[in-house]
This record gives C-alpha cells, structure tokens and sequence, in this order.
C-alpha cells in the first residue's frame, strides 16, 4: 500500500509522464484538424517535384525521397500532409526520449521528465512540434546525437551513430550549425570530466570526423540518384546555399519579434525558467563544466537576435536543447511546487490552447484542393503561393518573405517573362500578394507583372483565376498563355471569326483583335464545383 501511494505520491515522476501522454492525444488530434502551413504546403509540394525528377539541389532536399511514398497515398493534398505530420509526431516523440535522456545526465529522473514536459507544452511547440517540416526531424536528430556525445562511452558504434545522426540532420537542413555552442559545451564536458584525457579529446574529434563522413556519403548518394535534370542545380547550390545564408542571419531590430513575445507569453513557465538559469549558471556553486554545458544547451533562446527565420516552428527546433539547460531552474521550482502542481498547470495552459485552435481553415484548404483535381484532369503549370497543388508544376518562387526578398532582388519582371517562355494557365491566389494583384491593389510586384497577371488572368471559382478574357467591345488584347479556349458565355469575334458560347479555339502567344460581348476561358478547365466558395482565409496566422 505504501508503494502505491509513494507512485503517485506529488514528487511523482507519474505525474509529467502522464501530462505528456495527454499532451501528445491532444496533438494526435491536431494532426487532421490543424490547418495546413503554407511551409508544408510547401515542403509536400518538393517531394512531388523529387518523384516527378524535376531539378533540384542536393541540399535540403533529401525529404523529397524519404517521403516519396507520400505521393502514393490516395486522397487530397491536405489528407497526404497528415500521414506525413504523424511521422512528424514519432520524431517529436524521439526528441521527448532525448530530452529526458540527456537531462538525466544534469538532474533526477522527475525534473527531467518535467524538462520534456516543459517543451512539449510551450505553446509553439505544441502547435508545431508535429508539423511537415524540416524541424522535427532535425531536432530529434540532432538531440539524440548529443544523448550519444554526453552519455556513451564514445566507442567506434557510438562515434558512427553521432556521425550518422548529425550528418543525417546536416542534409536535411543548415540550421543544423545553430546547435553549434550546444555541441561545443556537451564536448567540453566530456573532456573536463575524463580529466582531460587526450584519448577522449581525440574520440570527440573522431565523432566530428564521422560526421563530416556521413554528411559526404548521404550527399553523394542523394545526388548522384536526383538525375541529369539536377546536374545545373547541383552546380548552383554553392551559390543557392550562399544566398540562403545572407537572409538567413541580420542585424538590428528582429523581424519576428512579436512571434518571440508570443512564444513566450504561450510558454511562461519554460520562458520564466529559461530567464532564470544565466543567473543560476553565473551564482551557483557547481561543477564548472557542467555550467559551461547548460550554457551551450541554453543559447538557443539567443537566435531571435541574429537569426532570421524565427517563425513559430522554429521553436519546436530551438526549445528542444533550452528544455535541458533550464533543469537546475526546474529543480528550484519543484522544490516550492511539486511535480503535480507544476505538470497540472502545463497541462491547464495547453489545454486552454487546443480549445482555441482554428477547425475551419482546414475545411476551405481541402475545398481548394479538391477543387483543383475536379477542374483539372491534367496537370499544368500555375502560379501561387506555396505549391499548394502538388501535382502541378508550380511556375514562380514561394511567396513567404524569403520569396518576396528574393523577387526584388531580382529587379525582374519574372511573372511576364515566364508566362513568355511557358504555358501557364491557372493562377491560384491564396497568397495576399496574388489577390492583391487581380483586385488592384499596391503590391511589391513590377507594374509589367501586375498588368500580365491582371490582363491574362480571369476569376472562375473561388480563389481560381483561369487564363481568359472578358470582352466587351472591339480592341486589341495580349495573350500570354498561348493554347484552347472556349467561349463560357456570349459571343466572341477573334481576328474576326465569330465563336458563339460552347465554341473552342486555338490562340497562339501574342497580340489578338478581339470584339463582341462575351467571356473566353481556358478550354482546359472543367465546370466548377456545385459547392458555394467558402470566402474565408486559407491559413491561420502565427
């Protein structure tokens, strides 16, 4: 009897264990009701391009093939993304295991159950940790990595398990190198705790060394099998990669600095711990070398400062190694409160957050898709946001302010010149810089793009511009997009031969005389949907 009561007496580790087991049913559930991201939009739409062989780099594109089997799952778009986000939620589940296994190494087996319970909790991870994107895949990498580097005995299978797992992540993405310090102080402790024996100095360079290795060999592999088609790619990454860099990192006032203050207003109880552990690493009277490893798991909270991409999902990367540096902090604050109290309140607050998630954004997003394969029997070339179709070949850049950066800096009118140079016949305005431009709206686009989109392109359906014109009267008209046309409704003279409604044609790229009273479309698209448009947003801000 005393057993029993001593398991889940309120110093249990039950406690957090439990609250983690409700917070992950809680995500399970988000994982088919959230709203799609337009990043994973994004991130499905390249592993379509990877099946289709289209050109890519080998950098940051290895997901393409690990997730190929995605474009074999029957169903939408968004009913694809969800199988994806389960493995997404297994690699979060992995990161829970390395934080608790990493934390153990700085505390009791109860506050490290509490530091996993911590970063499952902070809201953005919650919201995120499950997300199709690079992020869970690294993190869950990456700490298990320094799980191997702070616990193991740094034999050859673990020094080529480190190598296979930092590798592995380094592949995957670049923001790898921001868990730099983090690595250095877990190093650093290895060494100070062997009393500085050359032999572990030289392990951990062997397990740089393996990395290095592995990070070579998975490249080699994933490049030689993306094809001739990437062959430009692959020599263009040095400078992909170089102008990836140059956004990536800035100085002065951070961009997202209202998404930090959110994230730390939805994770107050890790936030407040995470402020209080410099003080507790520069006052307390512990081991010198396990500060200097708290540190480097701690610096993390620092990349708001000088890294740029610090959206919401982020968090689910940076929050991973905070949530080990804070245990000393956790500790303090089990004493006053206990375990109960304090997994209770996580719980509370995360709870509070699923009852305000969006339920409806996700429904307009699956109308959309669907939409698009009714329409659309085969695939073309379209305009849009972030690859929202993925069976379509997406014929401009993603229009996050990465994309939008990288269109002024081009000083180019890139809408008109590819509508030049290809066929394409559906713009898909679910980006505020797409519908903008057809309602006539100021948008950072050239004025020569503005006039192509707005002079080639007609609304169908929804947030659905097919390639048209509406005619009233006689004048000349540009056409862009060369290929079949009907006319929808009315009658039509072009060049001077009458079409009457129902009457297809053949028009070539170039300048056409037109007259009569009436509407020509695409002759590629079907009949719309009999479902009313639901004028809503198309995702849910941060």
């Amino acid at each position: 009897m005393t057993t029993t009561h001593a398991r889940f007496s309120p110093s249990s580790i039950a406690w957090p264990l439990a609250a983690i087991g409700l917070v992950l049913a809680m995500q399970l559930t988000m994982v088919f009701t959230r709203p799609v991201n337009w990043d994973e939009f994004w991130f499905h739409y390249h592993v379509h391009e990877f099946v289709r062989g289209a050109q890519q780099n080998p950098l940051q594109s290895l997901h393409g093939r690990l997730f190929a089997w995605l474009t074999a799952i029957p169903g939408n778009t968004v009913e694809a993304i969800a199988m994806a986000r389960l493995v997404m939620l297994g690699c979060e589940m992995l990161t829970l295991g390395a934080i608790y296994a990493l934390a153990r190494r700085f505390t009791t087996s109860g506050i490290a159950a509490l530091a996993a319970l911590l970063y499952i909790s902070a809201g953005f991870v919650f919201q995120h940790g499950f997300s199709f994107r690079t992020d869970p895949m690294i993190t869950a990498a990456l700490m298990w990595a320094l799980v191997v580097l702070a616990r193991t005995r740094l034999r050859l299978p673990e020094i080529l398990a480190f190598g296979l797992l930092a590798g592995f992540a380094t592949m995957i993405s670049v923001k790898t190198v921001l868990l730099a310090p983090a690595f250095a102080g877990i190093a650093w402790l290895r060494f100070a705790k062997s009393n500085r024996d050359p032999r572990m100095a030289l392990r951990i360079v062997a397990c740089s060394v393996a990395a290095l290795a592995a990070f070579l060999t998975i490249y080699s592999w994933h490049a030689s099998g993306l094809g001739t088609g990437s062959q430009e790619a692959n020599s263009n990454a040095g400078g992909t990669l170089a102008g990836s860099l140059a956004w990536m990192f800035f100085l002065g006032i951070p961009p997202y600095w209202h998404m930090f203050a959110k994230g730390a207003m939805i994770a107050v109880v890790l936030t407040a711990l995470a402020c209080w552990t410099p003080r507790l690493l520069w006052k307390e009277d512990r081991d010198r070398a396990e500060k200097i490893a708290l540190a480097g798991l701690w610096f993390p909270m620092l990349c708001p400062l000088f890294y740029t991409n610090t959206a919401p999902y982020f968090y689910a990367y940076s929050m991973a190694p905070v949530a080990v540096s804070v245990v000393w902090a956790a500790e303090k604050l089990v004493a006053r409160y206990d375990l109960r109290k304090i997994a209770m309140l996580l719980l509370v607050l995360t709870a509070a957050l699923l009852i305000t998630e969006d339920r409806q954004t996700v429904s307009r997003q699956k109308q959309v898709v669907e939409a698009a394969d009714a329409m659309f029997a085969e695939d073309i070339a379209y305009f849009d946001h972030d690859g929202m179709i993925a069976r379509f070949d997406k014929a401009n850049d993603f229009l996050t302010p990465w994309g939008m950066a990288q269109y002024a800096q081009r000083g180019t009118s890139i809408y008109r010149e590819t509508m030049e140079q290809r066929t394409v016949p559906l713009l898909l305005a679910n980006a505020d810089v797409l519908q903008e431009a057809m309602d006539g709206e100021p948008v950072p686009l050239t004025e020569t793009d503005i006039a192509a989109l707005r002079g080639n392109y007609i609304r169908y359906w929804g947030p659905f511009y097919v390639a048209g014109k509406r005619v009233d009267g006689a004048g000349q008209e540009e056409f862009l997009v060369p290929g079949p046309y009907r006319v929808a409704e009315g009658s039509v003279a072009v060049d001077g031969t009458t079409y009457d409604a129902g009457d297809a044609m053949e028009i070539a790229r170039g300048t056409r005389n037109l007259s009569g009273e009436g509407t020509l479309i695409w002759n590629g698209v079907g009949d719309k949907p009999a479902e009313a448009w639901d004028d809503g947003p198309l995702y849910v801000d941060f």
